[in-house]
Order: C-alpha cells, then structure tokens, then sequence
C-alpha cells in the first residue's frame, strides 16, 4: 500500500473513532494518554504536543511510540517511532489547525513526524489485517 493510500486510511479511522491512545514510554514504564491532533502535512503523519510535558521528554529519550484507537465494533494499532519536526514550513501549517491554535504557542509546540513500523486493523469479529 502506497504511503499516501495508507495516510488516508489511518486518518479516515482516526476521525471516525474521534480520538486515539498515544502511549510513550517512562522508565520502562508505559504512559498512555488520549490525543485528538493528527494530521497529514507535505505526505507525513504528524502530531503535535507541548514541548513543557512530560511526554516531549519521554519521546526524547525514546521515539517509540504507539497509538491504540476504537470504534464501537474496529480498532487500530500502530507502532513507530516519533521524529521532531524541525521545518519550519510544516510547524507553521499545524498551527493552523484548531486544536493546536487553541493549545499550543510557537514557543510551545512541538510537532512530530510518525515512521510507522506496524499498521494493524482489527474487528470484534476476528477480522484481522495488515496496512503495514
């Protein structure tokens, strides 16, 4: 499946599931916390979280990643690692979406880049694929 195929799949399951898990890791630990901000920019995955929480530090000292969401009868999961955004272009065009105007300053936002390792789709009925 082509990078933009897939793109438009997770972000089409996302939207419908409304928000997502995004778990990081802290100690060896876990963390796991609910996000509403993904979005597609110049053909990437990206998010955006507060560079003064503790899940911008988490993701420094580990970019793994995972996202875990659901529908009333589907879920998704997806593995990677997370890459800070340092374009400068792209920042700029994730300010402008609602959620991260509303939350984060120019000072605040930190904007990361998904590499998915794994993409999978599961149903409460067994059905289990494969994206990536």
């Amino acid at each position: 499946m082509e990078n933009k195929e897939l793109n438009k799949k997770i972000l089409d399951f996302l939207s419908e599931a409304g928000f997502f898990f995004f778990a990081t890791t802290e100690d060896g630990m876990p963390r796991v916390r609910p996000l509403l901000y993904i979005e597609e920019i110049k053909d990437e995955l990206i998010i955006a979280i507060s560079t003064t929480k503790a899940m911008a530090k988490q993701i420094e000292a580990k970019p793994d990643f995972e996202i875990c969401a659901s529908t009333q009868e589907r879920w998704l999961r997806i593995k990677g690692k997370a890459q800070l955004v340092t374009d400068k272009e792209i920042i700029a065009k994730a300010m402008e979406h609602p959620i991260v105007k509303a939350t984060y300053t120019e000072e605040t936002i930190g904007a990361h880049y998904l590499v998915l390792d794994s993409v999978e789709y599961f149903t409460l009925t067994g059905e289990y694929s494969c994206w990536k």
